[in-house]
């Protein structure tokens, strides 16, 4: 009896030793994806102290530009420390800047920046496709209800297909530019962007909803970022 409690005490002992680590692990905080009450999808801690806001365009190349040149260190240095989270909102420039925009959201929050990086990360791609449809599919583009509109957009420009490559079927994609409320949220950031911060380029951006003034790229950003304390 002596033996068998000595050997059930030292197995517990082990057993907590090897599910400690987990305990001790820390938050992801890029996996954490919130919508905020305007609509804008916001990734890290909710409780984050210092709350970054990017206005975009999906048609704007210098938005693409700072996907690409801020994602690493973004997420790494300071949306995964926990103290920063980072919000994206939509600044609406055109008609295909709204298409694009619907598609993000297709798939709810947990989608939203998968599909949000892969649309400007293929930006050139589907642009240029756009630019050169035919005079003929051009002039169609203007017939029809907002959400047939805007599915003549995706098609000429491509984005059904970028969205299909991403798991989407066609009347998944159908419905995300069909989806009203969506579109109203889209809007009601551009309108806030224009009318109450008053932002007249993308990408722009606010820390604590205060516009940073000069402030369009990840160059410009970091610094700005790397003085806020923890």
């Amino acid at each position: 009896m002596k033996y068998g409690s000595a050997y059930l005490a030292s197995a517990l002992a082990a057993s907590v030793v090897m599910v400690a680590p987990a305990s001790g692990q820390e938050t992801d905080w890029t996996k954490r994806v919130t919508q905020s009450t305007i609509g804008g999808h916001v990734m890290g801690n909710p409780l984050a102290r210092h709350k970054l806001t990017e206005y975009m365009s999906y048609t704007c190349n210098h938005c693409a530009a700072f996907e690409k040149e801020s994602h690493n260190a973004l997420t790494a240095k300071y949306v995964n420390k926990g103290h920063i989270s980072f919000e994206v909102r939509n600044l609406v420039l055109n008609p295909i800047d709204l298409t694009a925009a619907m598609l993000a959201r297709c798939g709810g929050r947990t989608r939203f920046f998968g599909n949000h990086r892969a649309l400007l990360m293929q930006q050139s791609k589907w642009l240029t496709k756009f630019q050169s449809a035919s005079p003929e599919v051009m002039k169609t583009i203007n017939e029809g209800t907002v959400p047939q509109r805007l599915k003549k957009i995706a098609i000429a420009a491509g984005l059904d297909n970028l969205m299909k490559g991403r798991g989407f079927t066609a009347p998944q994609i159908d419905a995300c530019l069909a989806n009203q409320a969506e579109q109203d949220k889209i809007l009601a950031m551009t309108k806030y962007a224009t009318s109450t911060l008053k932002l007249t380029g993308t990408p722009s951006f606010t820390i604590g909803d205060q516009p940073l003034a000069k402030v369009h790229s990840w160059t410009a950003l970091q610094p700005k970022l790397a003085v806020l304390p923890q």
